[in-house]
């Protein structure tokens, strides 16, 4: 992967594969913190994409939880194929935000391997 659009059809492309429907990519331009909008379960899913080296900070915790609530969604995700800092993850803790971190990427990978 070399960029983050690239990143956003790779997180698109997984979401499928595990069920989620009504997969989209939102707006480049006034997205609201949020890349991807997914329905899993009758349960709507706001989602931002972080292709970074370093770890992913609160700010895009922030972001995607104000666009939870613009999108009418139910939970909101970041996804990386990195880490978060410790207070990304005290943050989307007292938030209720859900961190999918490039391990939980893998293993999400791996389920559907033969798919791919």
């Amino acid at each position: 992967m070399s960029d983050g659009e690239e990143f956003e059809l790779y997180c698109v492309s997984l979401l499928e594969l595990n069920g989620y429907k009504n997969v989209s990519l939102t707006p480049v331009i006034g997205d609201h913190g949020v890349d991807i909008i997914a329905e899993k379960d009758n349960i709507k899913y706001d989602i931002q994409c972080k292709y970074y080296s370093v770890p992913v900070g609160n700010n895009a915790v922030q972001e995607v939880f104000t666009g939870r609530a613009f999108y009418k969604c139910d939970i909101a995700i970041v996804m990386t194929n990195s880490t978060y800092t410790r207070q990304a993850i005290e943050e989307a803790t007292a938030l209720g935000v859900k961190l999918w971190d490039g391990d939980y990427l893998q293993d999400l990978k791996q389920l559907h391997a033969s798919k791919l």
